[in-house]
C-alpha cells in the first residue's frame, strides 16, 4: 500500500518542540513496520519549503535555508 505524507506531517516531524511532534514519528515508524510506502509529492515538497523558511511571526517554522533542507532530508 502506498500513503501521500502530507505536508503537516514532514513540518511536525522538523519541529521538535512541536507537541505533534512524537505522534508523528510514532506513526511514519509504525507505517515503516508494516512496510507501507511512504509517497511524496512536489506539491508536498514545495509547501514544506515555503513554510520551513516563513517567518515565525507570520506562521512558519522561521528557518534559515540551510536548515530546512536538513530538516527535509530528515523528515
Amino acid at each position: 500500500m502506498r500513503i501521500l505524507v502530507d505536508t503537516n506531517i514532514l513540518l511536525r516531524r522538523a519541529q521538535p518542540a512541536s507537541a505533534h511532534h512524537q505522534m508523528t514519528l510514532d506513526a511514519l515508524t509504525a507505517l515503516v513496520r508494516v512496510k507501507v510506502d511512504l509517497c511524496l509529492v512536489p506539491q508536498v515538497i514545495y509547501e514544506f519549503w515555503v513554510a520551513a523558511t516563513r517567518p515565525i511571526e507570520v506562521n512558519g517554522l522561521g528557518l534559515d535555508v540551510a536548515t530546512a533542507v536538513c530538516r527535509r532530508t530528515a523528515a
